[in-house]
């Protein structure tokens, strides 16, 4: 093999490898989706696990937490959304948990995508909707994120360790 085809093929195979290496930094992905007009409500984010501990219950008052692994989780909604008297307009957000105090937590819709879960800009903060928190009769390992229905919305929801906590919605 003449230098010049043996330089082609280790170009080629690095080139290979840099394609392939965004789909491992991604890790686990998950999807949850809700039907809802003429689209889906859906909320992509990672999967840690939590290795036999409460990761929610264990956060710290202010912490701001990327609800994830790896890149953002992000919200798409086509309608628009009232969690109680907070409006989130359709569109597509990126979303943070924080814990506003002992046992209170909200989930913050945030207006900046594409970025890496760690990266959160406050300036950017749309909304922040306080969630209920209940304390689950066995242990969630892998980080979880539903959208259940009900009438005329729907429910967020998040499980991982020994805490879910939920935001019911409606769509408008």
């Amino acid at each position: 093999m003449s230098w010049q085809k043996a330089l082609r093929w280790i170009g080629c195979s690095v080139f290979s490898v840099f394609l392939t290496l965004p789909a491992f930094a991604q890790g686990d992905r998950a999807k949850a989706e809700l039907k809802a007009g003429s689209g889906s409500i859906t909320i992509d984010y990672g999967r840690p696990m939590s290795h036999g501990k409460d990761r929610v219950g264990e956060q710290e008052v202010g912490q701001v937490w990327r609800m994830g692994k790896d890149a953002a989780t992000i919200l798409v909604t086509p309608v628009d959304l009232a969690f109680g008297s907070v409006k989130v307009p359709k569109g597509k957000y990126s979303l943070f948990l924080t814990k506003a105090a002992t046992d209170k937590y909200e989930l913050i819709v945030n207006s900046q995508t594409g970025q890496w879960g760690t990266q959160h800009d406050s300036s950017k903060d749309f909304a922040k909707i306080p969630v209920k928190r209940e304390s689950l009769p066995s242990l969630v390992e892998a980080f979880t994120i539903e959208l259940k229905p009900a009438a005329n919305g729907g429910a967020f929801e998040m499980m991982w360790g020994t805490t879910k906590l939920s935001a019911p919605f409606q769509f408008k």
